[in-house]
């Protein structure tokens, strides 16, 4: 059976590509409806008296979906092309975001803003996935540590302008209705710049049984190298998360931060602060290899939590360490979108992608509920601890098996074939 070839950047006239930092728009949806599930929704949900446990999973739960995205990937890749995908799934996403407007906020009703979180969360999931199938198609690798940088200015970005703006806003400006609803329209006019980019069309009359072999594939390709399992493993590396960042404003009271406190710094300025982060990260992986500069980023995330945990409850040191560590984790998550999209071709990219984000998002929901936890037991101080000490614990079994594990010489393979 043929191969299912798709062109990619040098493909056929007529294919537009996209300026990178517009890039930061297409994936802000994604940060924006997280910003507020774990800031907006996570502060109001503890001053109602939710407990940090129940929030914990809220948030959890609102991540999972990104460990599902080998689903989404096929789907995008062997169906509907990405524009539509994003369009529709930026609606269905918006209109749940908008739907919080209206819940209660209560721990009777943690059930059901969880079940609206999983489909929210899946939704703009699949939105980004989509995204990232058009970009494959359309940017020369070479370029893709930008597109790396501005993939996370508008993740992370999107993650302090959802928290922050949402949280000013039901604080001073009607409550958790405007806040949800001013969201939910960012959401949705985030989609604008998908009209700009034009991907090179799919093969016409290839059966659908031919594309999903053909994407099938294009995983084994990758998953047999060694490069692939390398790849494999930083994506579930326990590292460079984020996870108690998601979890301050429910606990900030530790550090006496006020209201309006959390809302700027968990909000407008760590999103300032994560752009200097992950432009420095695109810039690096452009320059330097990529996975070494993800794993001393991700070192660093590691040192700027344990430096939080250790130094002074106060507002003054929330604020230092709130934005120092945006600054850390913006590197490191372009760095880690950058080692993903090295190794992505026209040929299968949604898939690809999503089945290397779905490994690289399991931990995030795994430590978030395990931080949650301990948080519950032991206090704010053990719960950056223990993310700080998984991340290093998960540094050192990579760093030990990339170093057990040398590539084959030229000589040697040449041998074996000839054997």
């Amino acid at each position: 059976m043929a191969s299912v070839q798709e062109s990619g950047a040098d493909g056929p006239v007529g294919v537009r590509e996209l300026a990178p930092p517009l890039y930061a728009l297409l994936y802000a949806p994604q940060g924006l409806a997280q910003g507020f599930v774990t800031v907006t929704l996570g502060y109001l949900l503890a001053r109602n008296g939710v407990s940090v446990a129940a929030i914990g999973t809220v948030v959890g739960l609102f991540l999972l979906p990104q460990t599902w995205k080998f689903v989404a990937g096929p789907v995008i890749d062997a169906s509907l092309s990405p524009r539509i995908w994003c369009a529709i799934c930026l609606a269905v996403g918006s209109a749940l975001l908008a739907g919080f407007a209206v819940a209660p906020l209560t721990s009777a009703n943690v059930p059901g803003l969880s079940l609206a979180g999983v489909v929210m969360g899946a939704a703009f999931t699949m939105a980004s996935s989509a995204v990232t199938a058009a970009m494959a198609r359309t940017t020369p690798p070479e370029q893709r540590g930008a597109v790396s940088g501005w993939q996370q200015c508008g993740n992370l970005g999107g993650i302090g302008l959802g928290g922050g703006l949402g949280l000013w806003i039901a604080e001073h400006a009607g409550g958790q209705a405007p806040a949800a609803l001013t969201l939910a329209t960012i959401c949705a006019a985030c989609f604008l710049p998908f009209l700009m980019l034009a991907p090179p069309p799919r093969t016409i009359g290839v059966a659908l049984g031919a594309r999903l072999v053909d994407l099938t594939r294009a995983i084994w390709e990758l998953a047999r190298t060694r490069a692939g399992v390398l790849i494999a493993l930083i994506m579930l590396m326990p590292a460079s998360l984020g996870a108690a960042t998601g979890l301050l404003s429910a606990v900030a009271g530790d550090w006496h931060a006020s209201a309006d406190l959390v809302a700027l710094m968990l909000g407008a300025a760590s999103g300032v602060a994560n752009l200097p982060g992950c432009l420095l990260g695109g810039y690096l992986c452009d320059r330097f290899p990529r996975r070494p500069v993800y794993v001393l980023a991700a070192l660093g995330c590691a040192l700027g939590e344990a430096a939080m945990a250790w130094g002074p409850h106060t507002p003054a040191a929330f604020a230092v360490f709130v934005l120092l560590n945006a600054v850390l984790l913006g590197v490191a998550w372009a760095a880690l979108s950058a080692v993903l999209f090295e190794k992505l071709t026209g040929r299968g990219a949604a898939t690809v992608s999503s089945v290397m984000s779905s490994l690289c998002n399991l931990p995030v929901s795994v430590v978030t509920v395990i931080i949650g936890g301990v948080q519950t037991r032991q206090g704010s101080t053990a719960m950056l601890l223990t993310e700080a000490g998984i991340a290093v614990a998960g540094v050192a079994v990579y760093v030990a098996i990339a170093s057990l594990w040398r590539p084959a010489r030229r000589a040697d393979v040449e041998a074996a074939a000839a054997a």
